[in-house]
């Protein structure tokens, strides 16, 4: 499985497969089967590439990194400290300029179910969806680590987890 999705993992194909997920995250009815089918996707790419439980932000940056398609330079680490990192997607978003920062959070459950699986929590900052810029900047620390001091492009980046799934888990 992991020789197929080396093949096929890149941008465009995780755009392409990703239309139906940002088209469910749109419409509030459907979160809980956007959430599911977030984390079915991120359940297919840990199993191709495995799951690593990673220590400190910048390691689970680089994690976060290395489970992205490629060209994994659309995905850059620009920074990391003892407490946090920070990544960007440079990927045009489907949602971009849309306003809709729910919908983006819902859509994000791909890469927070990764960073679960790693040891980290994400917190998307700057969104696509809200600016409309070319990039999404996101800060990544470790399962236990406060988030609340983070800003966040919606007041839903500073809950845990969504909590309608938390037993689905």
């Amino acid at each position: 499985m992991r020789r197929l999705l080396d093949r096929i993992y890149v941008v465009p194909v995780f755009i392409a497969l990703g239309r139906p997920l940002f088209a469910m995250a749109r419409v509030t009815a459907l979160e809980p089967v956007s959430l599911r089918l977030a984390r079915a996707y991120a359940w297919l790419v840990l199993m191709a590439y495995g799951r690593r439980r990673k220590e400190t932000p910048g390691e689970l940056a680089e994690e976060w990194n290395r489970l992205m398609p490629q060209p994994r330079a659309k995905f850059p680490i620009v920074g990391a400290d003892d407490q946090t990192a920070h990544v960007e997607i440079r990927v045009k978003c489907p949602l971009r300029g849309s306003g809709n920062a729910e919908a983006c959070w819902r859509a994000m459950e791909f890469d927070r179910a990764l960073l679960r699986k790693a040891g980290g929590r994400l917190v998307v900052m700057e969104s696509q969806a809200v600016t409309g810029g070319d990039c999404c900047r996101l800060a990544i620390r470790r399962e236990a680590a406060a988030i609340d001091d983070l800003p966040a492009a919606h007041p839903r980046w500073h809950r845990a987890e969504p909590e309608d799934l938390d037993a689905a888990r």
